[in-house]
């Protein structure tokens, strides 16, 4: 697992900047409340040898490489032992693909809080769509998996999975100056589709089309274990759906918690982009997916990887689209022939053939 070397330098502050760093919470026709006075505070991030984060990616080895672009913020969390005491927004501008970068922000917490960072920054689209429970008095940050929120799977577009490159970090302070390794909390499938036929026709009235496939689901089965034949929620050995981080300092370990295992299901028509299979226009058609995948434990020897592609249709009643629908013929399972060894912040290939 590769880090990111983040070093934060307490600059020292005047009236003017403490004025600026204030949190104003002025009420009208009644007496102004007391503010609350921030720190100024620079930082001043550096990527290391193999880093992965951000928003420019190569493929090199299967470790995703990352450079910073032209506009970042982080999120930096400040808690106690009955849970958050203050969120702060820090922010950098510059090159793209620089290796270097400066983030800029007041940070509101209190003396003795133990302070982490969060990426994506929670108040982007990405890291609302990730992370929940990021207010102050909460003891607990969740983080869901991503499917449709962020553009999960994007056809050939290596950017869209900066935003799922979720990395968490402790602040360590010594004198005037901090530290924060940023880990990794995801790696990525890229996974590489042909699609030759298509097994499946729609019976007359079905809201799916019988030449398209727009979703994908993943998930693991262990042959061995009984209570995995009939597959459900908390079901898969490897794959996690749901966690938390706990945020007092008396539960904090820095490592998020499983609350809910399952099947991973990706939607193909994210954002807009029509990133669907489709043999409307061809007969054969090859297209890449990236995937982000999370999970606590390793594939096994013996384990069953099934990708399974089928449909899903948006419900104007619930405004959301519906779960997935496998189509038959298009459960495409491989068994893992030894232990493969997952790690955050990598890349893993797979190709399949319909």
């Amino acid at each position: 697992m590769k880090h990111i070397n983040t070093i934060l330098t307490l600059a020292a502050f005047t009236a003017v900047l403490m004025t600026s760093c204030q949190k104003a919470m002025s009420v009208a026709q009644e007496p102004e409340p007391e503010k609350k006075v921030g720190v100024p505070m620079t930082i001043q991030a550096s990527l290391q040898s193999s880093p992965s984060t951000k928003t420019m990616y190569e493929y090199e080895d299967d470790i995703l490489k990352g450079y910073w672009d032209d506009e970042e913020n982080i999120t930096v969390v400040s808690f106690n032992q009955y849970g958050i005491t203050a969120i702060d927004q820090f922010f950098s501008t510059g090159e793209r693909g620089r290796k270097k970068a400066e983030f800029s922000g007041c940070w509101t917490g209190n003396e003795g809080d133990k302070i982490i960072c969060l990426y994506p920054p929670v108040d982007s689209y990405a890291g609302n769509s990730i992370f929940d429970g990021v207010r102050e008095g909460s003891p607990t940050i969740y983080m869901r998996s991503l499917s449709t929120a962020s553009g999960a799977l994007q056809d050939n577009d290596t950017e869209s999975i900066s935003d799922v490159d979720l990395m968490l970090g402790e602040v360590n302070i010594s004198g005037d100056q901090a530290h924060v390794y940023m880990k990794h909390q995801m790696s990525v499938f890229r996974i590489e589709v042909t699609l030759r036929n298509f097994p499946y026709e729609a019976p007359p009235g079905s809201p799916f089309d019988q030449a398209r496939i727009n979703s994908i689901r993943i998930k693991v089965v262990d042959p061995d274990n009984e209570e995995e034949e009939e597959w459900g929620v908390n079901g898969d050995p490897v794959f996690v759906r749901f966690s938390g981080l706990d945020v007092t300092t008396g539960s904090y370990t820095g490592n998020p918690f499983t609350i809910e295992r399952g099947p991973m299901d990706y939607y193909l028509l994210d954002s807009g982009n029509n990133s669907d299979l489709c043999l409307i226009d061809e007969d054969v058609v090859e297209k890449t997916f990236f995937v982000p995948v999370r999970f606590d434990r390793d594939l096994e020897a013996g384990y069953e990887l099934h990708f399974q592609f089928g449909g899903n249709y948006y419900d104007d009643e619930e405004e959301r689209r519906n779960s997935v629908t496998v189509f038959p013929g298009c459960d495409m399972a491989k068994t893992i022939p030894r232990k493969l060894t997952l790690e955050n912040g990598k890349v893993y290939r797979f190709k399949v053939t319909i």
